[in-house]
Formats: C-alpha cells, structure tokens, sequence
C-alpha cells in the first residue's frame, strides 16, 4: 500500500515531463521519483518496461534526444535510490545508494553503496560523463565480495568480482586490475585475480588494510588509455583528497538529503547489532537494527568533497526514516518551514531549529510567544554552567587535586594518547615494512624466512592493536565520539579474548539471553574497563590458571538494574585475609585501585579465595533501564 500512494505522488509530477519526452526515447514502466532542475533539465527514478529494479534518468524535455541513463542500479534491487537533492547553487545533484538487503550467493555485499554527485559533462548535458562517487573501499566491504565470489560458490566469480572492485574506481576511467610477477609478466584483470587465488595472496590482500584504513586492492587498479595499454595513473583516486583522507568512510548506510539555503544536509541511520545469547552463552542470534539518524553537512569543491558533523551536532539523535522517503514536512526527519530549517528528533517531540552560527537548537514551533524570552533563558542557563564549571574547576584545584578521580582522568588521559600515537605510527610503520618485506625479490633459499618474518611481522601488528585496545578500547573510543552510550559487554568480552589468545589461558563466556548489548555511560565504562583489565593483570601474573570463566547476570533490585561480572580462574588461590591486611594493602596498588575504581564508578568489587582453591572476583555496577 505505501509503495501505491508513493507511485500515484510521483507519478503526478513526472507526467508534465514525460509527455515530451519520445516513446522510443525512454520507455518507463513505474516512476519513483521525481526532481525539477532547471526549465530544460529533469532527474527520474524509474523502471523501464520489462525492468525489476530502477535507474536513474535525466531527461531533457525540451530536447528528448539528450536524456539518457545517467547510472545504471549498481545493486539490481528494488528502492536503492535515496531521495533526490537538487543543488541549483553549484548545479549538482546529491544522491545515495544503499543496498543493505544485497544478497550475492547468499552473503550480503553492497554494491554501489555511497553518495554520488552529478554535474554537467563537457557538452553541458547531464550524463554518466558527470558522476562522481564518494565511498572508500574500505577491507571490510572487500572481504565481504571475496565470500560471495570466492567461498561461497564452488567456482570462483573471477568477472563478478572485477566487477565489484571497478566500481569503486572513477567513473571517468578505464579500470583494470594488473599485478606483475618477480620475472616481469604483467597479468591482467581476472589472470592476476586467478594468481591472487592460487598462490594464497588473496586472503590477505582483501583484509589488509593501507593507510587510512583503504584496501590494499587499489594499488592494483589502474586506467586503460585509448589504445587499451596500461597508464601508471592510479583509478581510484576521488576520495583521496587530504579532507576526506581525514573524515571519509565507506557511507554504507540508510540516507536522506535535504538542501536548505545552497547547503545539502544529510542524515544517516545509525545502528547496532543486536546479540541473541542461547543457555550456554553463545550467541544464538547476530541482527543489525536502526537507533536514531545523526546529521551531517555536505562540503563540495573542486578540490575537496567532504562530510562533516557541526559543533554539537554529535549530540542530536534525529528521527528515523523509512523508504518510500516521505515527502510532505509533517513527515519529513529535516524540513523547511516559513524559510527556516528544522530538524525532528528520535522521539518526535523535539525539533531542532538550525540558527545563524550553523549549530541546532530545540523550539516550539506550536508556541506564538515571542522568542525573547527562551532566549533569555538559554543565556541564563549558559551562565550558570559556566558559574558551575568555575566552581567545579576550583574545586578540583584547591581540595580534590590529589583525589583519585583526578588522578585517574590523567591516567585514562594518558592512556588514549599513547594508543593513538601507537595506532597512528607505529603500527602503520610495522605495516609498511610487512609490505616492503612481502614485495622484496628473493630467491628459494630465502623464500621461507621472507614469509616468517612477514608472518612475525602480521603477528607484531596484533599484538600491538592489542595493546591499543587494552589502553583505549575502541567501543569507548567511539562512544566519546558520538556521545551515545558504550557496549560494555562487548568491552569487556573483547578484553578478555585478546587476553586468552595472548596468554593461551582458555577463556569461556557464560552470558544470559538478554545480557548481549548492555549501554552505560562512557566514564562509567572506563572505570569498569580499568579494573578488568587489572584483573586479568593479577590471573596472567600471579595464578598460574589454565582457565578463566566470565559469568554475566543481571538482577533488579531495589528499581536498580544490576551488571554483574563474575571472574572465575582455577589457578592456585590465596590467603585473602594476609593480602587484605592493613600492612599488606599498602604494597598492593592493584587491589587498592580496583576497589576505588569500583567505588568511582557506584559499584561494588568482591573477592572470594583460598589457597589451592583459585580465585573469584565479583564486579557489580548499575546500569540504566
């Protein structure tokens, strides 16, 4: 029923234009939308005839033999066109793909997945000449179409494949995959992907990652001159600006556009996945589901294409949208109204108004009182928290400067800017010279200790993203990012993965059905991290523990929702009474922490041991509803 009333809106639109438009021109069986350029120029989602998925068209009404196919449905699936945002500004038109129910031999990839710009060709017409994609062919995206073209079906895809990796190259360019052997023979397109196969490269070659986290596939796509020879000039370079370097990702998302003064702003869906967990604690069921839209702003140059959040922008959790794309400003999640913009929340009662500085602020758009007075009182509350923030930061200077909660914010402070300079250098150095050591010539005598030390090298790398985690788990990283809550079971089962594997000490999770996605605030986090990571610390050191269970229960008491981690290793125990004693505490720094962490954070730390008997730490923390 949606699809009909969405058929019969556009369709209503889209007759003006196509009753000009030749019958052997275009010959369309459904439009689904509809975008006005200019009185010459008209963009149009539709199918043709004998079509089970649409194109997009852009149709010149005054000269019919000038529209054409602008792009061909990447994905050939259903409803993959985001809705159509028309720039008259910089005369470009902003669109996206998503294809997030994809299924190539029965494992989901996304094909054509990104936002796309198109401007006029060199003959002033609008045509496939014009297109540009932004997405990064990101590892992840790459292992993806390796299970769908290589291990899944029972002989490899080798031309669905290329397929896939050419889209990722410029829509100007001639693509072609070339790699050249140790003896100087150059293969081509799916030869070099068969020697990728066969010679064991091609694991690697679609997990690992370059620098700013690309594939390393695009070192190997080039263009084809006109005479089909080989050039040097790489063919994927759109998103390889300094800016989107820095900020780009692969946009593989649900997205809604919207232009308001020459500006496109943008919303994308963001999600998580949801664990199911059976009797045993394994994960039963894995599904990826909607939580709010996040707001963005589209900065497009000749030079630089970038997507970008405003000041405070992190902090708005927008509507969710649903295809087919509404149209009317009652259901739109970013709308115009009396030339102002506005902004719908998650929960459909706020609206965000965007102001003069470029940030958003809540309002009442049924209220007829005179805005003066909400902005009187946003300067107050503006004052107040800096009169709070003063008084806090006094505070802290004159009476708490010594307190642990200060001391561990340097810590924690510390900690984040070590993994980082770890991530961001080191690492990325170590994988520079896996790469070199990988391409080096050598001969069969040399053969076996070039793929040792590459593989020392790869496990190096592990262990130092390892490290990083355990300084600065990602799932907090990004939660201080987005301001939204962190994952702590995830945080806490990751920690001790990376442990088992590092100390071969056998690691089981005991988890309840309902325990899989748990959200608590980020500093809360950090404490509860901290004193895991302190606890594993103690099992490695002082134990000697072939194995370690986590045990995860939840329990309401009192209106309170208790997390309740329980540590259990079968290594050789201790006298807690003699470590507990007054005398002993002050050289057990660990302990001490992990209690004042704990304490920090509103929760409650136990002990329970006996010698020969192995050790059991109880860590329980509020969470809310």
């Amino acid at each position: 029923m949606k699809r009909f009333f969405y058929f019969l809106f556009t369709i209503f639109t889209f007759l003006q234009v196509f009753s000009s438009i030749h019958a052997e021109t275009l010959d369309f069986d459904e439009v689904l939308q509809s975008v006005k350029a200019d009185s010459e120029w008209n963009f149009v989602v539709a199918k043709e005839k004998g079509s089970n998925y649409e194109n997009l068209y852009a149709v010149n009404a005054g000269n019919p033999e000038k529209s054409s196919c602008v792009l061909k449905n990447p994905a050939r699936t259903e409803y993959v066109f985001s809705n159509l945002c028309y720039n008259p500004k910089n005369k470009t038109l902003y669109f996206c793909i998503h294809n997030g129910g994809g299924l190539v031999n029965g494992v989901q990839i996304f094909l054509g997945e990104g936002i796309y710009a198109l401007k006029k060709d060199s003959d002033g017409n609008f045509s496939s000449k014009g297109v540009r994609r932004f997405t990064k062919m990101e590892p992840w995206l790459v292992e993806r179409a390796k299970q769908a073209y290589f291990d899944k079906p029972q002989a490899p895809d080798y031309a669905g494949f290329l397929e896939f990796l050419f889209g990722f190259t410029d829509f100007d360019a001639h693509p072609c995959l070339a790699y050249t052997l140790e003896n100087g023979k150059r293969l081509l397109n799916e030869d070099a992907l068969k020697y990728f196969n066969e010679s064991g490269f091609l694991a690697s070659l679609c997990s690992e990652s370059k620098e700013f986290y690309h594939s390393r596939f695009e070192d190997f796509l080039f263009c084809m001159d006109e005479k089909g020879e080989i050039t040097k000039t790489p063919a994927v370079t759109a998103n390889h600006s300094q800016l989107f370097y820095r900020e780009g990702e692969a946009f593989v998302d649900f997205h809604y556009l919207a232009r308001h003064k020459g500006q496109i702003f943008m919303l994308e869906i963001s999600g998580s996945i949801k664990k199911s967990f059976d009797e045993h604690g394994n994960v039963s069921n894995s599904l990826w589901t909607p939580d709010f839209s996040k707001i963005y702003t589209i900065s497009d140059s000749e030079e630089d294409f970038l997507v970008y959040q405003g000041a405070g922008w992190g902090e708005i959790k927008a509507d969710i949208f649903e295809l087919p794309y509404p149209k009317s400003p009652e259901e739109a999640p970013i709308f115009e109204k009396d030339g102002e913009f506005f902004l719908r929340g998650i929960n459909h009662s706020d609206i965000w108004q965007l102001q003069k500085d470029f940030s958003f602020r809540k309002v009442d758009l049924n209220s007829k009182k005179n805005d003066f007075s909400g902005r009187a009182i946003a300067i107050l509350q503006i004052l107040s928290s800096l009169l709070l923030a003063l008084s806090v930061i006094f505070y802290l200077a004159f009476k708490k400067f010594n307190s642990a909660r200060f001391i561990f914010g340097i810590q924690q402070k510390t900690r984040e800017e070590i993994s980082s300079d770890i991530h961001d250098s080191v690492v990325q150095d170590i994988r520079a010279i896996r790469l070199d050591v990988e391409r080096l010539k050598v001969n069969a005598e040399s053969e076996d200790l070039q793929k040792t030390t590459v593989n020392n090298l790869t496990e190096c790398i592990k262990r130092m993203r390892d490290i990083c985690y355990g300084l600065n788990p990602a799932e907090i990283a990004v939660a201080e990012i987005t301001n939204s809550g962190t994952n702590i079971i995830s945080v806490v089962q990751t920690l001790c993965e990376n442990f088992s594997q590092r100390t071969k000490i056998q690691f089981r999770l005991d988890c309840e059905q309902d325990s899989g996605t748990i959200l608590i605030e980020t500093e809360k986090a950090k404490y509860v991290s901290r004193i895991v990571a302190e606890i594993l610390s103690n099992v490695e050191k002082h134990s000697f523990a072939t194995s370690l269970t986590l045990l995860i229960r939840q329990k309401v008491s009192d209106k309170n929702r208790i997390l309740t981690f329980i540590f259990v290793d079968d290594g050789v125990g201790c006298d807690l009474k003699s470590i507990f004693s007054h005398a002993n505490m002050k050289k057990h720094f660990g302990l001490r922490n992990m209690k004042k962490y704990a304490e920090l954070c509103g929760g409650e730390i136990d002990f329970l041991s006996e010698k020969n008997e192995g050790m059991q730490v109880k860590l329980s923390v509020k969470v809310a509803d």
